[in-house]
């Protein structure tokens, strides 16, 4: 695979505009942290979601489809291929739960904000991102999640930074709780409290490297009121502490509108 890397930032929304209509002569990837991105490509249309990417193809005319929500981040990047990754990537998708993307994302914006960037670590990065466009979730379609545990699911997306237990959804869903647990492990592959903890831990992530909030505030936003516990599930899902994450992930180039 040929591939040549442009340049690349991360967006901050503040609730203005929209996304520019272009035709650019370079492929760009957009992956959304938080928010959700309305654009359209052609005659196509997407709603990217946090979590999710979509790619747009040189050549091909570009834009927002809706104004940014104020809440909006994503990563983006230009680059150009030999037709590659089209091939072998799906246009648009939702990152695997675990992915390391955001963490290569900051390292190659830390890369290339350097003094003198190294093109080889700036190309490897790149491979590495690429790579885990390839890991698809397989929750997110859920083909064997039946429609309890397709709404608890999400119910979770919408309520994981608060005090929310199995108990707590299967009241919200008029059902028993042991037989929703059961049902939800069976169609997801995790627990009810795996995945609240998971997208803590995604909330914190972010958190940690946008902001300048200290740790216990972060895992007070995430739902933590326990700092110890917050700490250990952090460890737990990225094998460091809070503080090492945000030491080594910190970014450097920004962009907002």
């Amino acid at each position: 695979m040929s591939i040549e890397v442009f340049n690349a930032g991360n967006f901050i929304s503040r609730g203005k505009g929209t996304h520019p209509e272009r035709t650019i002569s370079s492929d760009e990837l957009i992956v959304v942290t938080q928010g959700e991105l309305e654009m359209f490509e052609e005659e196509h249309r997407f709603r990217v979601r946090a979590g999710e990417y979509l790619l747009l193809y040189r050549g091909r005319r570009h834009g927002g489809g809706a104004p940014y929500p104020k809440n909006l981040r994503f990563f983006w990047i230009h680059f150009a291929d030999d037709g590659s990754v089209a091939k072998s990537i799906p246009q648009q998708g939702v990152l695997d739960k675990n992915s390391a993307l955001e963490e290569y994302a900051h390292s190659f914006l830390r890369e290339q904000s350097s003094l003198r960037p190294d093109t080889a670590s700036l190309n490897l990065l790149f491979q590495l991102i690429l790579r885990e466009l390839t890991r698809s979730d397989a929750t997110v379609s859920a083909p064997l999640a039946t429609p309890v545990a397709d709404v608890a699911q999400k119910y979770i997306a919408l309520h994981y930074t608060e005090n929310i237990a199995t108990e707590t959804i299967s009241r919200a869903l008029h059902c028993n709780a042991q037989y929703l647990g059961k049902l939800y492990r069976r169609s997801f592959g995790e627990s009810v409290a795996e995945t609240v903890n998971r997208q803590r831990i995604a909330l914190a992530r972010r958190l940690l490297i946008s902001t300048t909030r200290a740790v216990k505030e972060i895992a007070y936003e995430c739902g933590y009121n326990d700092l110890a516990y917050f700490r250990r599930q952090f460890r737990k899902y990225g094998n460091m502490t809070p503080r090492q994450f945000r030491r080594q992930f910190q970014l450097e180039h920004w962009n907002t509108l």
